[in-house]
């Protein structure tokens, strides 16, 4: 299948859900336990779901060309990502050998990497090079003193590495059947980050705020006066790719396509969004213009963090630059803070008293019901592996 044909697919699916007043449907309601949502089973989540889990840490634009390096932060994780003079990406622990100091902060560009304690320099590979004063470690074996390496993979558009030593990563296996040769087809691997990426700090458990992104159901009344005024609330496609999935959205010029002919309807990626969820905690969000990466992280069982960061797409004119980056800032502060989080807060108390059993995913909201699923699956193989290790 090519992009036109997929999008065309979309797009009919879409219509003819508004046409119907429909929307993609789960085969039955999902009633989840507020145990899930306890400091016990985030522990859990945490061991299972993102320690021994490949995570995406982040698109490859964001290390543009060889000579890069980026740092990314996640669950207290400090990963030092570089793109060395092949073009090869490795991942490793942003701490010295020497004392353990951070070594790197934001991105740039590098020929080696130099600890700003005592200059201890790497490669950006890694491998220990210039220590001052090296008659003072006589006797210890400077090959071992490398970074410690991390596994990660690029391909597709995405970067994608563990936070702890594990197994080699195989980024058409995490992406699974489809799903990497969807993403191929879209070609975002150049698309570069506009910001740095953005903390927000949000007073509700990791996975209520991950599920304010996987439906649209509330468009209409949570967000009856940002986002329904240009997106339609309620129509919503959902596909599912192994454990990760994509939905997308209609915009309220979608009914245009109406008036046309189909083979005259030409590109219709302005009349839609696609929103991808990554396994276990990334939303990705893209249109024509950008990509609004998402990164969902647990802090405690009441409270997670998001890291978002924007890309924009290369050749962008300056009208198209102008709206993309005028409406990133709406969509942080106003819809997203405004609203998604603000409302993500408003889970607590309610699901910490014991006096809720369950919370409810109807047949309309396909999307968080897959991914808890999802979740359970994880720790339950997880936990298989390690009564059997």
């Amino acid at each position: 299948m090519d992009r036109e044909a997929l999008e065309h697919g979309i797009v009919r699916r879409l219509l003819d859900h508004i046409d119907n007043r429909s929307t993609d449907m789960a085969d039955e309601v999902m009633e989840l336990s507020v145990d899930a949502y306890s400091a016990e089973h985030q522990a859990a989540e945490i061991e299972g779901l993102f320690l021994d889990q490949p995570l995406v840490l982040c698109l490859s634009g964001a290390l543009p060309e060889p000579g890069t390096y980026r740092t990314v932060d996640l669950l207290g994780t400090p990963v030092l990502l570089t793109r060395d003079n092949d073009g090869q990406v490795h991942a490793m622990l942003n701490a010295c050998r020497h004392r353990g100091v951070r070594l790197c902060d934001g991105a740039g560009e590098a020929i080696r990497l130099t600890c700003p304690f005592h200059a201890w320099t790497y490669g950006l590979d890694g491998k220990l090079g210039r220590m001052p004063v090296a008659e003072g470690f006589a006797g210890m074996d400077k090959s071992s003193k490398g970074l410690i390496r991390l596994e990660v993979a690029e391909g597709y558009g995405l970067i994608v590495g563990r936070l702890r030593p594990g197994a080699p990563i195989d980024i058409d296996e995490y992406l699974g059947p489809g799903l990497a040769e969807e993403l191929a087809m879209l070609d975002f691997a150049t698309w570069q980050p506009y910001n740095e990426p953005h903390v927000h700090k949000v007073a509700g458990n990791w996975k209520v705020t991950l599920d304010t992104f996987r439906e649209n159901y509330h468009f209409n009344y949570l967000h009856k006066n940002t986002l329904a005024s240009y997106a339609i609330g309620g129509v919503l496609t959902f596909d599912a790719f192994g454990r990760h999935l994509r939905n997308t959205s209609a915009l309220k010029s979608i009914v245009e396509l109406r008036e046309r002919s189909e083979p005259d309807w030409g590109d219709v990626s302005g009349h839609f969004s696609y929103q991808y969820a990554l396994f276990p905690n990334v939303s990705l969000t893209f249109d024509a213009r950008h990509i609004e990466l998402w990164q969902i992280l647990p802090v405690d069982e009441s409270h997670s963090e998001v890291v978002h960061t924007v890309y924009l797409r290369p050749g962008l004119t300056d009208e198209e630059r102008s709206k993309a980056v005028d409406m990133a800032p709406w969509i942080c502060d106003t819809v997203v803070d405004g609203e998604d989080f603000w409302v993500a807060g408003r889970t607590e108390p309610g699901v910490r008293l014991g006096l809720i059993d369950t919370v409810v995913f109807g047949r309309n909201e396909p999307a968080p019901q897959h991914l808890h699923r999802g979740f359970e699956d994880a720790l339950a193989a997880y936990r298989a592996r390690k009564a059997s290790a």
